[in-house]
């Protein structure tokens, strides 16, 4: 569309554009209501028809159309996790489980004492941090639970940050 369009319609353009950015609009939308305004402009100078006298003010211009491509595309407001967000969440998850069970095992068990002495006993720090089967249980309880939590933390504090950007 090589035509030129007065001063009155670039400077609406403008003025849409920068409600547009106010009310954080994708750049794709504020692409598609750009060509549909300068397509609406030289249709209206084709036909002789103002071009402002079925445009409201910028402001209301985008808020009315927000409202209707939100209703016609509300799937485009759903973000979805990839596998990225997946794979790091796991791996949180994992190193927290490990660091936490690793702390357990130093302050709450005996195994890493040097006057420990159990044959019996296999350290696994996985599974397998007491030679009590119950305060084993717990203590895996215990870090599979602190785990959880501060992988939902890194989780909801990133989520938000990503929303807010």
């Amino acid at each position: 569309m090589g035509v030129e369009f007065p001063r009155k319609e670039m400077e609406y353009i403008k003025k849409v554009n920068q409600e547009l950015i106010s009310s954080k609009a994708t750049q794709e939308q504020i692409y598609t209501i750009e060509q549909q305004l300068r397509e609406h402009m030289e249709e209206s100078r084709l036909h002789g028809i103002d071009p402002f006298e079925d445009l409201e003010t910028p402001a209301e211009f985008v808020r009315e159309y927000l409202e209707i491509n939100e209703d016609q595309h509300p799937h485009q407001q759903k973000r979805t996790l990839s596998k990225k967000h997946y794979l790091m969440g796991f791996l949180y998850f994992t190193v927290t489980y490990l660091i936490s069970q690793l702390i357990l095992t130093m302050f709450l068990t005996q195994t890493f004492s040097p006057s420990y002495q159990n044959a019996d006993f296999d350290y696994n720090i996985l599974y397998s941090i007491s030679d009590n089967l119950w305060w084993n249980t717990t203590l895996i309880m215990i870090s599979l639970l602190s785990a959880l939590i501060i992988t939902s933390l890194v989780g909801l504090f990133s989520y938000h940050k990503v929303k807010r950007s």
